[in-house]
C-alpha cells in the first residue's frame, strides 16, 4: 500500500549528489534515507533554536 506521506523533490548539483552518494554509502543507506535523516536532525535543531528564544 502506497505511503500518504508527503512527498517533495528537489534538484542539487551533480557534485553535492555525489557527495550524498558517498556519504550513504558510508553510513549503510540511500541517499534518500540520509537526506530524510539530515533533514529530520534539521528540523528538530531549528524547534530546539526557537525554543530558547522564546524562553
Amino acid at each position: 500500500m502506497p505511503s500518504k506521506k508527503p512527498q517533495m523533490t528537489i534538484r542539487i548539483e551533480e557534485d553535492e549528489y555525489k557527495y550524498l552518494q558517498s556519504w550513504a554509502n558510508k553510513e549503510f543507506l540511500t541517499v534518500p534515507q540520509l537526506t530524510r535523516v539530515l533533514v529530520k536532525r534539521a528540523i528538530a535543531e531549528q524547534k530546539k533554536l526557537e525554543q530558547n528564544k522564546s524562553a
